[in-house]
């Protein structure tokens, strides 16, 4: 059977789907991330909401088959509103978030809940999906809604799904793909189907390795060079193109001359060729030397759950639960250094904020690595806490970002890739320092971690591993700091 996820995976590419109906456990794949089943529970979560608008609706039990006969035993029995209503026909699976029965129209209203904040071609490819088997099945559909998050929503008491929720008509962009998606339905059928996977181009859809979480990149990409033309800073996809039918793959097939690039591009390619880096250092030396001390680096840990867990919040609303701040007070000392980590299910803020005033001066810069997500940070708090806004304004104010260096491309290595994180950065400066000892090594999985710990687990080792993963980030500033000066 070819259900809508299995759909969405073959408009995402043939080979996926091909390799999810016939390869599945077999070819080598990436693991499933924490984010990403943290964000599967939250689609949970949230469906559970979009359900109470509907306070009548009854559930069709089990899966597949048996979801399909709890479908027809809730419609024999006059139920009007089903949730995972399920229809089987044709080859196709189809299962709808809400099934509900218009009396005044005399027809079905598929409701499909998303946990996005706004409408996306997926969605639209997905409902259209939902549509086309629902009818092949016998139902009249008249009506496509898409109930999706309201991202102005602020929480205040207890959730109020009326409140927390959108819900638009679709129905017209579906009806607008409905020739093409039924095109590309029968498509999907056969490459299911057929006993040679498929070998589609890879082009820019998977130039990053990630597309939605694709679990088939070991597998479609064991024949790409470690360091390939995908690893192109920005590569527009008819860039891309040229240089496959070129035949390059490596980024050194990339030519030097008479191929149109970027700065940014013509760096990249220009050490990869060489073998060795480009650095300003009378611009580094320029940029450094202009910061005033005590220097301040800090680095906050956030959290950004669909529903708000606290009063005052809107969906998605980052809510920084943890930082670390290195203090170097003059040219030549010893870092100190200090933290804050929320230990339980509380809103973190307040004691955030109260302890990085008493260890942020009032003069001296504030460095920070991809400032946008500080200095907005900071502004949301100071919205939420006025008591905090002139100090934060202070901190924005002095703001430098070390990243600055990299993106304005004062130091290009090749080892970077063509890009300018800390954790490119960190083991060409300074490759004694990493994060590949530690239990935790990236922010998303610290994000999780920390709503598991407080929420579920108290775990005093996760506490601890917490710590290490933000204390990382602000020591790993210090260092690079210590390296270009």
């Amino acid at each position: 059977m070819l259900s809508k996820s299995d759909y969405l995976r073959f408009l995402q590419c043939p080979r996926h789907l091909w390799l999810f109906k016939n390869r599945k456990g077999q070819v080598e794949q990436t693991e499933q991330s924490i984010s990403s089943k943290r964000t599967i529970e939250e689609g949970n979560e949230v469906e559970g909401y979009a359900r109470k608008l509907f306070p009548t609706g009854k559930l069709a039990e089990g899966f597949y088959e048996e979801a399909h006969k709890s479908t027809k035993a809730l419609l024999d029995s006059g139920e009007k509103v089903i949730f995972q209503a399920t229809a089987i026909v044709e080859g196709l699976l189809a299962m709808a978030d809400i099934f509900e029965y218009d009396e005044s129209n005399q027809y079905w209203i598929i409701n499909e809940v998303k946990s996005a904040t706004e409408v996306d071609d997926d969605h639209i490819a997905d409902a259209c999906f939902q549509k086309i088997a629902f009818e092949k099945a016998g139902f009249k559909v008249g009506k496509v809604n898409l109930i999706h998050i309201n991202n102005e929503y602020v929480r205040n008491g207890e959730i109020n799904p009326k409140e927390l929720f959108k819900i638009e008509d679709i129905t017209e962009q579906v009806k607008d793909i409905e020739p093409e998606t039924k095109d590309n339905i029968e498509i999907a059928l056969k490459v299911e189907s057929q006993e040679k996977e498929p070998t589609p181009q890879i082009v820019k859809q998977c130039k990053r390795r990630q597309v939605k979480q694709c679990p088939y990149i070991p597998h479609c990409w064991k024949n790409i060079p470690n360091y390939s033309i995908y690893d192109l800073s920005r590569i527009s996809e008819k860039k891309l193109i040229q240089l496959l039918n070129d035949g390059g793959s490596k980024i050194t097939d990339i030519p030097l001359e008479g191929f149109p690039l970027s700065e940014k591009q013509e760096n990249q390619v220009t050490v990869a060729h060489a073998g060795k880096s480009m650095i300003d250092k009378e611009s580094i030396r320029e940029e450094l030397s202009s910061l005033e001390y005590p220097l301040y680096f800090l680095d906050y840990e956030s959290f950004f759950p669909a529903i708000p867990l606290f009063d005052g919040y809107k969906p998605y609303q980052q809510m920084c639960f943890q930082y670390s701040l290195h203090v170097v007070e003059a040219e030549g000392e010893k870092a100190k250094h200090y933290e804050f980590l929320q230990k339980d299910l509380s809103d973190p803020v307040p004691a955030l904020l109260e302890s990085l005033r008493a260890n942020i001066g009032d003069t001296g810069a504030v460095l920070v690595w991809h400032k946008t997500f500080e200095t907005q940070r900071n502004d949301e708090m100071g919205e939420m806490h006025p008591e905090y806004v002139a100090f934060l304004e202070s901190v924005n104010n002095r703001i430098y970002d070390l990243e600055d260096i990299f993106t304005k491309q004062y130091f290009v290595h090749r080892e970077f890739k063509g890009r300018t994180s800390i954790k490119k950065v960190l083991p060409v400066l300074v490759p004694e320092l990493s994060y590949q000892d530690l239990e935790i090594s990236e922010g998303s999985t610290a994000s999780c971690k920390w709503f598991e710990m407080v929420s579920q687990t108290k775990d005093e080792q996760l506490y601890k591993d917490l710590l290490a993963y933000c204390e990382m980030d602000t020591l790993a500033m210090v260092r690079l700091f210590e390296a270009l000066l």
